[in-house]
């Protein structure tokens, strides 16, 4: 981490320093962890995070009501799908959709290697992702005052079969029918982190002594297509226009509260752009009684059949909770063609009408009542 002291901060310091916490690499996950977390149905309350930098505070989110729970479970690298991809990896952790996280471990930082899956990009199979340098996600030892900055770039090319047919069909209407050789994922990515306070943190289950950071993350997202004899051009804007998703500007910022023992952040705040309001609280699961080993919890997943379908498919369901779910369906542009709300039970089976649509790949994605992403499932439409 690089080091920076701001002279408000030094000047408190020979009052304040003692009561202050260190957050070591002994909380960095190892293989064989599990980190259990726990998403809030109504992060709004946790606004009160957002209070002046300094030490000795009190942050009370004991009123943070439990939506859906997550278990991440680390193991080695090789062990993963594609670990021999990965060079250098040290652990992975499987996540939803069959996706994969790898990550580079040293005594200093917590590093995010590669990716592997599809969201938030329209490729039709997973892929493998590079993070060029290591995208720092945690950093040791971690103190009050600390600043550190991290960037990354991520650059990799693909082959138009890589898309659904009808979305290059797109891209190529909004090209001029430019002949499209292979295509290329460009994205920037820079945060700053400011450990800007210190206290104790309560949330359903248990208090903590934290340090509270704030943390700030800059991306951009742009597509390339190569064109003969041209090269490389940029073609986001004709792609957007297309119905490619994940092509954008983004910031986020957050306030992560970290604890000198629990591996799980206390509690992650993510706040809206003007940073007036919460949009997201993640926070350490107390509430899971763990068992002698640990097991992967299933993830929800739908199966679609037939597959190719003319006028008519079958969604079943499997290791849903019971209950309501949003149910959407979008084509390849993401356009929306048909939403419902659908009662998920063991044995739920939901018809889709296809009888309407044009050929080609569509998007069936699933909500909880919190729209929370659950699963997503493609189903191809053929001439009946």
């Amino acid at each position: 981490m690089n080091y920076l002291t701001p002279l408000p901060f030094l000047l408190l310091a020979t009052t304040t320093l003692s009561a202050q916490i260190t957050v070591t690499n002994a909380t960095f996950p190892a293989a064989g962890d599990t980190l259990r977390l726990a998403h809030a149905t109504n992060p709004e309350i946790a606004v009160s995070v957002y209070t002046p930098p300094g030490g000795g505070q009190t942050w009370d989110l004991n009123g943070l009501q439990t939506g859906v729970t997550e278990e991440i479970i680390f193991k080695p690298a090789d062990q993963g799908s594609v670990g021999a991809q990965v060079p250098g990896a040290e652990l992975f952790a499987a996540l939803p959709l069959t996706a994969e996280a790898y990550y580079n471990v040293t005594s200093t930082k917590f590093e995010l290697q590669a990716y592997y899956g599809t969201v938030p990009y329209d490729i039709v199979a997973n892929h493998v992702f590079d993070y060029t340098p290591l995208w720092t996600e945690r950093y040791a030892p971690m103190n009050f005052f600390d600043i550190g900055a991290t960037s990354s770039n991520i650059l990799e090319k693909f082959v138009p079969a890589d898309f659904s047919p009808l979305l290059m069909i797109n891209l190529a209407a909004q090209t001029n029918n430019a002949q499209i050789d292979s295509m290329r994922y460009r994205t920037a990515l820079n945060r700053i982190d400011v450990v800007d306070a210190y206290g104790s943190m309560s949330i359903p289950g248990g208090t903590y002594e934290v340090l509270r950071e704030k943390s700030t993350r800059y991306s951009q997202t742009r597509i390339d297509g190569k064109v003969p004899p041209l090269g490389w051009l940029d073609i986001t804007s004709e792609a957007i226009q297309a119905g490619f998703n994940g092509l954008e500007v983004d910031t986020i910022t957050q306030f992560r509260f970290y604890n000198d023992i629990a591996k799980e952040p206390i509690a992650v705040v993510t706040f809206n752009s003007r940073q007036d309001a919460v949009t997201n609280v993640v926070f350490k699961n107390n509430l899971i009684v763990s068992s002698t080993s640990d097991v992967d919890a299933p993830d929800p997943s739908i199966t679609i059949s037939p597959n190719p379908a003319a006028d008519e498919a079958t969604i079943s369901f499997k290791d849903f909770a019971p209950g309501p779910y949003h149910l959407v369906m979008a084509d390849a542009r993401g356009q929306i063609i048909q939403e419902k709300t659908v009662q998920v039970s063991d044995n739920t089976l939901e018809q889709l009408n296809l009888s309407r649509l044009s050929p080609g790949m569509y998007v069936v994605t699933l909500y909880d009542q919190y729209q929370r992403m659950m699963c997503r499932g493609k189903v191809v439409k053929v001439g009946s």
